[in-house]
């Protein structure tokens, strides 16, 4: 039986958007909400995960992650 509970937060950015101002409130929409908190007796571990969406000079959208981070409970 699985002993953790994985909660991920997935963000999207564009041109106009920081990697470092999404990865932030990823980290901040998960503490306020609390994810996977009231929903198990697990370890919780929870990641914020950034994807760049912007467009290369090909005009092909390019996806790939920009950033990921671990969230102390």
């Amino acid at each position: 039986m699985e002993k953790r509970l994985y909660i991920c937060e997935f963000k999207v950015i564009g041109k106009a958007d920081s990697v470092k101002e999404k990865l932030e409130e990823a980290k901040a929409q998960i503490r306020e909400k609390r994810y996977g908190l009231r929903l198990s007796d697990k370890e919780v571990i929870t990641f914020a995960i950034i994807i760049n969406e912007n467009k290369d000079e090909t005009h092909e959208a390019v996806r790939e992650v920009a950033a990921i981070a671990e969230i102390g409970n």
